[in-house]
């Protein structure tokens, strides 16, 4: 491995992490081991019809690519010396790639961003990769004990980054600061916080219609992005996606003071033939407990309007099948600056100098079960 590399790596494991292990009434479980491949191709040639529509070029010069890490998450870890870059050229591998690469930090939620830089390139098409090994966890959760944890006078430093609005998550909006003082009748503290969020989620989940699918295809079924409009503009239609869903729950949540943060991530879909897709989930950070993950969409129809704030609730805390999904990011886009070239699908870039000449990208990823992963020191 390049010299560079291994240094930038050993500076990662000294930054402070992205999610620490669940503590006290909240558990992570029974680790999976995956070989993960991201896989992305850039075309300025798009057919129509059997038609070339656009013969454009892109005029690249130091145009940064960047993907999300989330190197050590509250149920997930990112094996550092895995990672590999890999870049083609006009079908031409550039092997100078993995070693210009880099590893920024300093991003909210403690996410790092691999940093892949196209060197110099005029033409009308590029493929780039970024392969790695991950470890997930399942979770599970002592509602009761939960339930007993109290608000805390401020929450801590490191989650601060969870009560802030962002990008497609407006929670600064009126509009749910009005919702959650409907919702808990001005009281919101009067209830145990854990107890507060399960009411402001199903509160959310009762009023939003989930419609469209949430990934963008294209012809012959090829992934070219996600479909998500945001929270503010999903609320106050009470319509989105599934992504726009989590954004929504988020965005309550942020507004209640709680914080919280979207995931969006990868799974084999043993639904569908064992098609790999995108999701997005969702985390709430409880003191003495830590981030609380859910899954709003799943819980969709699972009766929980019905259900006592303490008992348990399905896809909420207790995530049996949290292990068979790989977190990938936090954001939509990568909170940097940069671009989508074509709808927010985790990763972006800068297509400088020229600009992005119009782009269909063509995304995929290869997921690979290596078994039972490491357990934690008991």
């Amino acid at each position: 491995m390049n010299p560079a590399f291994v240094l930038a790596l050993a500076a990662v494991m000294y930054s402070p992490p992205s999610g620490r292990p669940p503590l006290g009434p909240l558990e992570r479980y029974e680790p999976k081991l995956y070989d993960l491949t991201f896989d992305v191709t850039l075309s300025t040639v798009i057919p129509r019809q059997g038609l070339v529509t656009n013969q454009r070029h892109y005029d690249l010069f130091d145009a940064p690519i960047a993907m999300p890490l989330i190197l050590q998450g509250a149920y997930s870890r990112v094996y550092q010396d895995s990672l590999y870059a890999r870049l083609w050229l006009l079908s031409r591998e550039d092997v100078t790639f993995q070693r210009r690469s880099r590893i920024d930090s300093g991003f909210p939620h403690h996410t790092h961003l691999m940093v892949m830089p196209v060197e110099r390139f005029r033409g009308t098409n590029l493929r780039w990769q970024l392969s790695f090994r991950v470890q997930s966890w399942s979770s599970k959760i002592d509602e009761k004990w939960a339930a007993k944890l109290t608000w805390p006078k401020k929450w801590p430093q490191e989650v601060q980054d969870g009560l802030r609005p962002s990008h497609l998550i407006e929670s600064d909006e009126p509009i749910f600061a009005r919702s959650i003082d409907h919702v808990t009748n001005g009281n919101l503290r009067m209830a145990p916080p854990y107890l507060a969020a399960k009411q402001i989620v199903r509160y959310t989940i009762s009023r939003f219609q989930v419609s469209g699918n949430g990934t963008d295809r294209g012809l012959g079924g090829i992934i070219r992005g996600l479909n998500v409009k945001g929270a503010s503009a999903a609320w106050q239609n009470g319509l989105g996606t599934a992504h726009d869903l989590v954004c929504t729950c988020v965005a309550m949540l942020r507004a209640a003071n709680i914080p919280a943060r979207p995931v969006i991530g990868v799974f084999e879909n043993d639904e569908k033939n064992g098609r790999h897709e995108f999701l997005s989930w969702a985390e709430f950070y409880l003191e003495g407990a830590g981030w609380i993950p859910f899954d709003p969409d799943e819980m969709r129809g699972k009766a929980i309007n019905n259900r006592d704030l303490r008992d348990p609730w399905p896809e909420f805390g207790t995530m049996k099948d949290l292990n068979e999904r790989i977190p990938l990011s936090y954001f939509f886009i990568p909170p940097a600056g940069l671009e989508a070239p074509w709808k927010p699908i985790v990763w972006g870039w800068d297509p400088r100098p020229g600009g992005d000449p119009s782009t269909e990208p063509v995304v995929s990823f290869i997921m690979t079960s290596r078994g039972k992963g490491k357990e934690d020191p008991r």
